[in-house]
């Protein structure tokens, strides 16, 4: 298939078949091959700890609890990987003032600084692969890939239903 070819949509279970083979697809290339080494040198920005400031750079400073909810992870995971962030100074904890039991996580200034090194790496792979697209395809993939996120983040909170 050449880079500007679509492949015939399909319909009813096989179109099912077909998203199942095409976003394992996806996750296989863009995690290994296309984005592992996109995280820049420091040693606590990984492929784990990234989302968690990608998260904190989108939705400003939140709870440990409203942060395990957007990264679809443990709240162990959550704060081992907080943790790790906080230790090198990229991001920032303090209690909740609200909440005596919880606490509440800030992005650095070192840590957006962090978080912009690494989205311009990542960008550079997907310009290279999206250049020859028309603007308005490179729109709607994006708007379909939010819409698949928001209705898997509606599935989860709803626990798998």
């Amino acid at each position: 298939m050449s880079p500007s070819s679509v492949a015939p949509v399909e319909t009813g279970p096989d179109s099912l078949h077909r998203l199942e083979h095409e976003i394992t697809v996806l996750i296989r290339r863009t995690v290994e091959p296309v984005w592992s080494g996109g995280y820049g040198a420091h040693e606590a920005v990984d492929r784990y700890t990234y989302p968690a400031l990608a998260a904190l750079d989108e939705n400003g400073e939140q709870s440990l609890t409203v942060l395990t909810g957007r990264l679809g992870v443990s709240k162990p995971t959550a704060s081992r990987q907080v943790s790790r962030l906080s230790r090198a100074g990229l991001v920032a904890v303090r209690p909740d003032s609200r909440d005596s039991r919880s606490v509440v996580i800030s992005l650095t200034p070192e840590g957006a600084a962090q978080r912009e090194l690494v989205r311009h790496a990542r960008l550079g792979p997907l310009h290279a692969v999206l250049e020859g697209w028309p603007q308005e395809d490179r729109d709607l993939l994006g708007s379909l890939l939010a819409r698949f996120n928001t209705d898997l983040d509606e599935y989860r909170a709803h626990g798998g239903r």
